[in-house]
């Protein structure tokens, strides 16, 4: 069997925690940010059911390679207003087969978010990428919210 781990990405924002809340639970603000540079997201595919066992639900398509789509089926598993989101996607192709568990945590101080995302388990051959994935996506988060605060 494959070796198994997790990644951690933190990433402080200068933005109050509901509105970095707001980039992961509004359909039209997810499909601004979601997925790393050179990727993007349909709004019309978004689907966000803010309560436990509430769908989460995207495509990711990549920009000049349309028939290039990663898609997100996750089911949220605690839902914690403005404090903590954890969701599970799979066991299906795109998750290699495994149930993946994405915890995403909000945490504020004056008037700044800093975010902690945990996920997995995950082989550890897809960790770098999987990282470099999120900390591209999570930059054009911060892109996005530094337009407002």
């Amino acid at each position: 069997m494959e070796s198994m781990t997790e990644l951690v990405v933190a990433r402080q924002f200068s933005a109050p925690r509901t509105a970095v809340w707001a980039a992961f639970v509004e359909p039209e603000i997810i499909a601004q940010w979601w997925g790393p540079h050179g990727w993007a997201v349909n709004e019309e595919s978004v689907v966000f059911e803010a309560k436990v066992g509430g769908r989460h639900e995207l495509e990711m398509v990549q920009v000049g390679n349309p028939e290039a789509k990663v898609p997100l089926k996750a089911v949220l598993t605690t839902f914690d207003e403005y404090e903590c989101l954890v969701s599970a996607d799979g066991p299906h192709e795109m998750t290699l087969d495994l149930v993946i568990e994405t915890r995403i945590e909000f945490k504020e101080f004056a008037g700044q978010t800093m975010l902690t995302l945990t996920q997995g388990p995950l082989p550890y051959e897809v960790v770098d990428s999987s990282t470099k994935a999120w900390h591209s996506a999570l930059g054009k988060l911060e892109s996005l919210l530094a337009e407002y605060f």
